[in-house]
């Protein structure tokens, strides 16, 4: 996901390097989902780890993809089916 956002500030600024490094250490995938796992009360995982969800929205939200749809479609390691 990280890849496509930096892409952006690869062209427009040097010190895009750094903030690529920043971004990619910022919200392992691991961290995200240990967040999850203290803090859930009925929620659970399955399949779909909650990290996959925040990577997905992240790319919607930063304008990267048009649709959640269009993200997870894209995306190489989604772990369910689009209809989930």
């Amino acid at each position: 996901m990280w890849d496509a956002v930096l892409a952006r500030f690869e062209k427009q600024a040097p010190a895009s390097v750094m903030a690529r490094l920043a971004l990619e250490r910022a919200m392992p995938a691991a961290w995200i989902d240990e967040v999850f796992e203290t803090h859930r009360q009925r929620q659970y995982p399955r399949e779909r780890l909650f990290s996959t969800v925040v990577e997905l929205m992240s790319l919607v939200s930063l304008g990267l993809r048009p649709s959640l749809h269009a993200a997870a479609r894209q995306m190489d390691h989604l772990p369910v089916s689009l209809a989930a």
